[in-house]
């Protein structure tokens, strides 16, 4: 809900309570903890308010979160469900993309949020159609037929051995 929509909403309570609206700090506090219950459920957390409470509640940011909840429960569509998609294109939202260049003897890795199912909130996504024509290969992480190391061989290939260092005690 905007601040607009919430100044309303507390104006209103407080109105039908006789009490006076709190000052803009504690309006500000109240708004960031209720800011992101959607505005559709406002009139009937309003008019739950209403039929359950004799005073003006105690703590209102929770009242209403409560209420939320029971709205939600009343009204099972308005709930968003995220199923994770099955995509074909990708890892669980992401695109595990490498790229072939003459000056590096092995592929650099790329990752990017998937432009197909849109699974990870991002700023920029990528499709598999994109990453082919910027010169990107897809990697399958879930491949089985990768080649299996042993943690040794693992670490020979990316750690070199470090010298002993030469400590002189007196």
């Amino acid at each position: 809900m905007t601040w607009i929509e919430f100044t309303e909403t507390i104006r209103t309570v407080c109105t039908y309570y006789e009490r006076k609206i709190p000052n803009d700090n504690a309006l500000e506090l109240w708004h960031e903890r209720v800011k992101t219950i959607p505005r559709e459920s406002l009139d009937w957390i309003e008019r739950k308010i209403f039929e359950e409470n004799d005073t003006f509640p105690k703590n209102l940011p929770t009242v209403m979160w409560s209420l939320y909840n029971a709205w939600l429960t009343a009204h099972p569509e308005k709930r968003a469900f995220r199923e994770e998609a099955q995509c074909p294109e990708c890892e669980g939202g992401w695109l595990a993309l490498q790229k072939r260049l003459p000056m590096y003897a092995i592929p650099i890795s790329h990752s990017a949020p998937c432009g197909r199912c849109k699974q990870i909130p991002a700023a920029k996504y990528m499709t598999l159609a994109e990453a082919k024509e910027k010169g990107f290969e897809r990697v399958n992480l879930f491949d089985h037929n990768a080649p299996k190391r042993t943690v040794k061989e693992m670490i020979a290939s990316i750690g070199r051995p470090v010298p002993t260092p030469r400590v002189y005690c007196d």
